[in-house]
């Protein structure tokens, strides 16, 4: 889901918002959204989670051979268990575990508006790590735009700055 071209690739950057709050800007396919920090972090950890819950699904109907129909009723038990009808964010992407009987493979799903893709577990984790990263970069750039003011440097000074420390992540990204 992350080749440059796919209408369904999924894209995070470190940014201000329009109101200069610290924010992650999303870009899923066509869709492109702010997403504050902590829903970013939060939609990290459950997509590490759905990877996990992904193969345990995946090893219920493969290996212990319970019905599909068993385990798909079993993961919905444990999220209205804990409250919750799915993973993530409504702010970031909402997700669920799956996986394909027919092709024997576990799967995380993953939604926003009209957009929809899967994930394998391993892209699931990669992904996570992406948005972690991205969530301490947006952190940091606060911390630097407060300095920045506290030191009395000019706007300019400051988006130039903001600038080309994208530019250097984009060098780096996983």
């Amino acid at each position: 889901m992350n080749a440059a071209d796919d209408s369904d690739s999924i894209w995070i950057e470190s940014t201000r918002g329009p109101d200069h709050e610290p924010v992650c800007l999303v870009t899923f396919g066509p869709l492109q959204y702010y997403a504050p920090v902590a829903d970013v972090r939060q939609t990290a950890i459950d997509l590490v989670t759905c990877a996990a819950y992904a193969e345990m699904m995946m090893t219920l109907v493969v290996r212990v051979n319970l019905g599909a129909d068993v385990v798909s009723r079993f993961a919905a038990d444990l999220l209205s268990g804990a409250g919750r009808r799915y993973f993530g964010a409504k702010t970031t992407v909402t997700m669920l575990p799956a996986g394909s009987t027919k092709r024997r493979e576990a799967l995380v799903l993953v939604k926003r508006g009209s957009q929809d893709g899967a994930l394998s577990p391993d892209e699931a984790r990669a992904m996570a790590l992406r948005w972690f990263a991205v969530a301490e970069a947006t952190e940091s750039d606060q911390l630097v735009s407060e300095a920045l003011r506290a030191t009395g440097s000019d706007e300019a000074a400051a988006e130039k700055l903001f600038g080309y420390l994208r530019e250097l992540r984009k060098d780096r990204e996983p």
